[in-house]
């Protein structure tokens, strides 16, 4: 037994050198972060917001730790906002700069990449200080899609009623996820702030907690340091370590080789253009046609509910190097941008079960079919229905789902919808549902025989 046990003290010993900790201690310190000495709660060592799962999982970054140098090899970045000698600030630099802390600002910097030279470019033409290009870091993670429990959404995690005058919120898009219009929203709303509060701690005191609270308490205090008021807990708990977080990851970020970190990846500088598009467009169409990434072309028009642009015109964002294959697509009168389907009113349609019928808006379908009175829809008419499940198609003739001669039939696989299987022979989904004497919605048993009409 004695034997044994020394084997495994060796084998734990072994572990620190490789991890460059030298005692037991250390090695504590680096997996669970710093004890926490100050009253109160600990901080959390990450950011206290909640993510929508992403569509693929991404590889993890390696993080390499390397042999951290002194201070006096190289110059070091500080911030330019005051604090980051401040206890706070140290205990989130020490949680931060622990190996999972260290993968996790890692991959928060990979999720910045194609938001980073945006961003930069708009605080410097500002004269903002450098380090709020982090904020979205400790705010969303950097995700354009991200929504907190309160119901915050974007990279700048805005609520619904602080979006004016910057952004609006409608049947077509959510501009909380326009990356473009969202930071010229939060700079904006951080640069009037610092001018009411002549102080940037203030600043983001203010942005995170709402500038009636913090303006209340300066009156009720008559403290005017951020710093104090922190110290003192008369902030709200989460604005006690919101500037602190901000410095701690500007100043690891911008030393990385002091900290024994090893950014292997070289970001890229992505930039970005509008260009307008007139009327509704399907934005996959577009990027199909133009031959471009699909799903970069979603993720950097995150804010449009289902890909489909506004008819009052939109903004679409895309890469410079793309803008003139892109241009040439939206010129081009001869290409059909939007996919529809034809629908035929029957007994018992209304405009709302279509709408989640085909995952549009009842706003949409209105504003594809001017006159439409939705209270009064007339049976054996054809409604013109914009959809991103759908596919171009013509309009049903009367008897299309009378005849008895079949043009195909498909007998039905794992993973078969009566919708996928409708558009990948160019049929309604009503029509193929009507040749089969079923209903829209119902199940489809694997093996089954359907006559394609």
């Amino acid at each position: 037994m004695k034997r044994l046990a020394g084997r495994a003290k060796t084998k734990v010993a072994a572990l620190f050198v490789v991890l460059g900790i030298a005692t037991a201690e250390q090695a504590r310190s680096e997996i669970i972060g710093p004890e926490y000495t100050g009253q109160g709660d600990a901080p959390s060592p990450m950011p206290t917001v909640f993510y929508r799962p992403l569509r693929k999982r991404q590889t993890p970054i390696p993080v390499r730790i390397i042999q951290q140098q002194s201070d006096r090899k190289r110059s070091i970045v500080l911030p330019e906002i005051n604090g980051v000698e401040h206890a706070l600030t140290k205990d989130f630099i020490k949680r931060y700069t622990t190996y999972s802390g260290l993968r996790w600002l890692v991959e928060m910097m990979r999720n910045a990449e194609p938001y980073l030279a945006f961003v930069r470019n708009e605080i410097e033409s500002r004269e903002l200080p450098p380090e709020l290009l982090y904020l979205p870091v400790i705010e969303s993670g950097y995700n354009s899609s991200a929504r907190s429990r309160s119901g915050a959404v974007g990279l700048w995690q805005f609520m619904q009623n602080s979006i004016r005058p910057y952004m609006v919120i409608t049947d077509y898009h959510d501009e909380r996820m326009d990356f473009w219009k969202s930071t010229h929203g939060a700079l904006s709303k951080l640069k009037e702030n610092h001018t009411t509060y002549k102080d940037w701690a203030l600043a983001l005191a203010a942005y995170n907690s709402g500038g009636g609270a913090i303006t209340r308490l300066l009156q009720r205090t008559g403290i005017r340091d951020y710093w104090v008021l922190a110290e003192t807990r008369q902030l709200k708990y989460e604005s006690i370590y919101y500037v602190p977080k901000l410095l701690a990851v500007h100043y690891i970020v911008s030393n990385p080789r002091k900290f024994g970190l090893d950014i292997s990846w070289k970001p890229t500088r992505v930039e970005w253009t509008r260009l307008q598009v007139n009327g509704q467009a399907d934005i996959r169409l577009i990027a199909e046609h133009a031959g471009v990434d699909r799903d970069e072309m979603f993720k950097m028009n995150r804010e449009l509910h289902s890909q489909i642009t506004p008819p009052g015109g939109y903004m679409l964002k895309v890469r410079k190097t793309d803008a003139e294959a892109v241009r040439a697509v939206l010129e081009n009168a001869d290409i059909d941008l939007i996919r529809v389907h034809y629908h035929r009113i029957k007994s018992g349609d209304t405009l709302s079960a279509l709408a989640r019928q085909y995952g549009v808006t009842v706003d949409q379908i209105v504003s594809e079919n001017p006159g439409i009175k939705p209270r009064a829809l007339r049976i054996g008419s054809t409604l013109r229905l914009p959809t991103p499940r759908g596919s171009a198609q013509e309009p049903p003739k009367a008897a299309a789902t009378q005849g008895t001669g079949w043009s195909n039939v498909w007998v039905v696989r794992s993973g078969d919808t009566l919708w996928s299987i409708a558009q990948r022979h160019g049929v309604s989904t009503l029509a193929l549902a009507r040749a089969n004497e079923m209903s829209t919605s119902e199940i489809l048993r694997i093996g089954r025989r359907l006559k394609v009409p």
